[in-house]
């Protein structure tokens, strides 16, 4: 028993590693956070994803019954349009950091401008500024996670029906699973802050590039996962 629990604990650290996992964590974070956000983002995500992870899983296993492959079709497929949409924001946020207006005075008549800035504002200027929202900020990756947790079920589920002897055993293994993808979510989670916190400091473009490159990825890995299910595995066919 206590060497299945321990298997559970090292497949929840692997799981968390996985790339749309990754690809919803990098684009969830950017410029404006800190480590601890970083490391706020990746709890609240683990969270998430282990209570539905967790709740699916357990009624799977107390009917002894895996999900229908369709329902779980249906859940990857909505953890691909979730990664699209995260993707977009973090892609707009990128263009919003950097494109912004300004307004000047010409010979006392005020005119607004479009600015793109490659640095930051000069000392003195005024410039727009955001305040965090501790409560929308734990939301959001708490219900990403939740969607991975819900797309992450059905094969989970499978493996712990064929190698799990009793409805206690088996939550008890997904209990140390979820602790597992959690804490390997939140170390990964610094380790993809950590670049955005010192490109901020250092040069503010190369914290757009960041931003751009996690939005591209989530994108990419949301589309492709989109098509597998939806298209090539059937989900609409």
């Amino acid at each position: 028993m206590m060497t299945t629990l321990a298997v559970g604990l090292v497949l929840g650290l692997r799981h968390a590693l996985d790339a749309d996992h990754i690809a919803a964590v990098a684009a969830l974070g950017g410029p404006g956070g800190d480590l601890r956000r970083a490391l706020a983002n990746g709890l609240s995500w683990g969270f998430g994803h282990a209570l539905t992870i967790g709740v699916a899983g357990f009624v799977a296993i107390a009917l002894r019954s895996a999900v229908p492959e369709r329902l779980a079709l249906a859940f990857e497929f909505a953890a691909g349009l979730m990664l699209i949409v995260l993707g977009l924001m973090a892609l707009r946020r990128a263009l919003r950091d950097r494109l912004h207006v300004h307004e000047h005075r010409h010979d006392d008549v005020p005119h607004v401008h479009l600015h793109f800035h490659a640095t930051p504002h000069p000392d003195g200027a005024a410039a727009a500024h955001r305040h965090p929202h501790p409560i929308r900020f734990a939301l959001r990756p708490f219900l990403v996670g939740s969607v991975h947790g819900l797309a992450g079920s059905a094969s989970l589920a499978l493996l712990v029906l064929t190698t799990v002897p009793s409805v206690l055993a088996g939550g008890l293994y997904l209990l140390v699973f979820g602790a597992g993808t959690t804490a390997g979510m939140a170390l990964m989670s610094l380790v993809l802050g950590a670049p955005f916190v010192i490109a901020r400091r250092r040069a503010l473009w190369l914290s757009g590039a960041l931003q751009s490159a996690a939005g591209l990825g989530s994108l990419g890995i949301g589309l492709m996962l989109a098509f597998r299910t939806g298209l090539a595995a059937g989900l609409f066919g």
